[in-house]
């Protein structure tokens, strides 16, 4: 025993660091791993901003095209998929059947050759509930081999083995793919990294947006079929469940601006609860959570009573309510028959004026409505500004406010009641991310803007109005106006980077010129375009449209009919573009009756 004791004491320092190297071989070994971990959760999506390929129609049948107008597939095809309009690689499909929705598909590349045929079936995949313009997977395909599925690169790369009963996007998930295996479905993502282990009856991602991080940052709500029908559970976007599948109901708060945590609303055993992350904020024994993100608080119902929490789970009102409604900064509450109000901190307010007060942007404003659903405006101290008179009164900017008056029209106010902006319009409203109002009169198709100043800068008739990056665009069937987002009136030259020709008006008619003024393309047109960035632009003569090229050659004699209230139009070669459903467009030379 005095061996042994002396043996420690001889080597309680070799122990000591023999104990420390040990534990810092397996904290490395813990962070490397939750470094591989991570890792997977971050990928590129691949950002496709030069189109060289797109879809078009001849005859009623699909082909290709590039940006020189210039026939790559021929027009064959019941549809051609184009995953990735970069590069060039084409899902042709035909011999569609109505009855069972089934049809063939072969796999094209710019020569017409067909490649990626040693698989039973090649297809893109197609994503939903994006912000991406494109509406498949733009790195990766699907095969299918011996009745199972995998992925693999547009170079026919394997990227999975063909192991899979079924693959499909992730809705909200770019870049991120649902399989099934065995009956059952996980997640991985576009390298084929497994996301979620394959043990769930159903995955969706909870549309958790940003304007920074898109959809990346979204997590998981996960769910299982027992006895007692399906169970919901929730993990994070990198991997970690912090629900187990236990609950009824589950779905996340996305109007939080608070992107660390996620606050979820679940039922269990019938009842509500708040959780963020997987800390309880409001216990399970609500009937009903409701939460109204205009005053950020959450109203609770209980035995048929309703009372009113903040996002932490403060207790603003009693659960002893008959009803309950938020009325911009008031909280009404019913108690029997009798009608209170109170802030939002839950203090009684006595002697309450308005039966609704909205805040505006401007801490200055506030919208009130009387019993008699008549708007008005007081300043924050609570002094009457303009009395409730109007229909509809909403903040824009400044001191400046849109007014619904008593014969149906609206017009701009300030706050002293001056009418800046006559009552004419059917529809006035903010563009978007702009100091500009537009307004319509519907019956006369007139369109009106109006600066950040409130002066009429242009009056259009048949005309749309688009809402670029860093200009508004005003298109009235024949040349472009562009002002700035305060107004301020541009010029073509300011705008447009692309092109060596400017469209250029001159005794009524339309041509182009260069940089310096110089006519290029005399204007003997009733209407032009501007030349976009392939070199071509529209011409119209007659109402009908046709094409030149940037070396003023006519490519397309004006044959085209197109609506120009729609959108501006817009030509590649002889074709010119059609927009549908979901934002996708395609090219076409149909000639309209």
């Amino acid at each position: 025993m005095k061996k042994v004791k002396k043996w420690i004491r001889k080597n309680k320092v070799k122990l000591i660091i023999f104990n420390i190297l040990f534990i810092a071989i397996i904290l490395a070994i813990i962070v490397t791993f939750m470094k591989i971990q991570n890792k997977k959760y971050k990928y590129t999506i691949e950002d496709v901003s030069n189109y060289n390929y797109y879809l078009f129609y001849e005859n009623g049948k699909a082909g290709v095209i590039d940006t020189e107008g210039n026939i790559i597939i021929s027009p064959i095809y019941y549809n051609v998929q184009i995953p990735n309009p970069s590069k060039p690689i084409f899902i042709c499909l035909s011999d569609y059947n109505l009855e069972d929705g089934t049809y063939k598909s072969k796999v094209l590349n710019e020569k017409q050759e067909e490649i990626l045929n040693n698989y039973e079936k090649i297809e893109s995949l197609p994503i939903s509930g994006t912000v991406s313009s494109i509406p498949y997977e733009k790195s990766i395909l699907k095969y299918k081999k011996d009745e199972k599925y995998g992925l693999i690169t547009f170079e026919g790369q394997v990227i999975t083995k063909p192991i899979y009963d079924e693959i499909k996007s992730l809705k909200y998930k770019e870049g991120q793919l649902l399989v099934k295996e065995a009956g059952k479905y996980g997640v991985i993502n576009q390298k084929g990294e497994k996301l979620i282990a394959c043990k769930y009856d159903d995955i969706i991602g909870d549309s958790f947006y940003t304007e920074e991080n898109k959809y990346s940052i979204s997590g998981y709500i996960v769910c299982v079929k027992t006895q007692d029908g399906y169970k919901y559970g929730y993990i994070t976007n990198n991997g970690k469940v912090l629900l187990n599948t236990e609950y009824n109901q589950l779905y996340r708060l996305n109007q939080m601006e608070n992107k660390k945590d996620a606050y979820l609303i679940a039922r269990k055993d019938g009842k509500y609860g708040l959780l963020k992350n997987n800390k309880i904020i409001l216990e399970f024994d609500n009937q009903n959570i409701n939460y109204d993100n205009k005053v950020k608080l959450l109203k609770v119902e209980k035995n048929d009573k309703f009372g009113v929490y903040d996002i932490s789970g403060k207790q603003i009102l009693e659960r002893r309510y008959k009803e309950v409604a938020f009325k911009g900064i008031y909280i009404q509450a019913k108690i029997n028959e009798e009608e209170l109000y109170f802030d939002k901190q839950g203090n009684l307010i006595q002697n309450v004026k308005y039966s609704l007060v909205n805040n505006t942007k401007n801490d200055n404003y506030y919208i009130t409505v009387n019993n008699e659903g008549l708007y008005g405006i007081i300043n924050k101290d609570e002094e009457v500004l303009i009395e409730n008179k109007y229909n509809y009164l909403e903040y824009t900017y400044g001191n400046y406010f849109i007014a619904y008056n008593n014969e149906n029209k609206l017009g701009v106010i300030d706050e002293y009641n001056n009418e800046i902006v006559g009552f004419k319009y059917d529809v006035l409203s903010k563009l978007e991310n702009s100091n500009i109002l537009q307004g319509k009169i519907l019956n006369k198709n007139i369109i009106e803007l109006y600066s950040k100043t409130m002066q009429n800068i242009g009056t259009f008739e048949h005309a749309i109005v688009l809402e670029n990056k860093n200009y508004i665009e005003v298109f009235n069937g024949e040349i472009s106006q562009y002002f700035d987002k305060d107004g301020k009136e541009l010029t073509n030259k300011d705008v447009i980077k692309e092109t060596e020709l400017y469209a250029k008006e001159k005794d009524g008619k339309y041509g182009f010129v260069d940089a310096k003024d110089n006519i290029k393309v005399e204007c003997i047109y009733d209407g032009v375009t501007e030349f976009n960035k392939y070199g071509f632009a529209g011409i119209k003569q007659n109402g009908k449209w046709g094409v030149i090229n940037k070396n003023g050659e006519i490519i397309q004699e004006p044959i085209y009919t197109l609506r120009d209230t729609e959108t501006i139009p817009e030509f590649i070669g002889k074709y010119y573009k059609v927009k549908y459903e979901y934002g996708q467009m395609y090219y076409t030379n149909k000639v309209k009756e």
